[in-house]
């Protein structure tokens, strides 16, 4: 069984269920949010911004240890490892 996280997005201030399995930019786009995105596969940075809680960005390719450091996730590969706020 999967577990799911409240992932809040502060320019909407929309809160959504989003499961673990499941990238936060998609669960985003479905309850329709604009959101900024372009490869979808993490090599780009379009989508990449501020969050609070931990993401996994195990299939995140072009992020650096020091803008992770820094709380930005790039949310089209991240899934929820808590509750998130993410600044988008």
């Amino acid at each position: 069984m999967t577990r799911s996280f409240q992932v809040t997005f502060t320019r909407s201030g929309k809160t959504l269920a989003v499961d673990e399995t499941e990238g936060v930019l998609g669960a985003g786009l479905k309850a329709g949010l604009a959101l900024a995105y372009d490869c979808r596969k993490g090599r780009c940075k379009t989508c990449m911004v501020k969050v609070d809680g931990i993401i996994d960005q195990s299939e995140a390719w072009l992020i650096s240890n020091e803008e992770l450091a820094d709380g930005y996730a790039l949310i089209c590969v991240g899934k929820p490892r808590s509750n998130l706020r993410v600044h988008a």
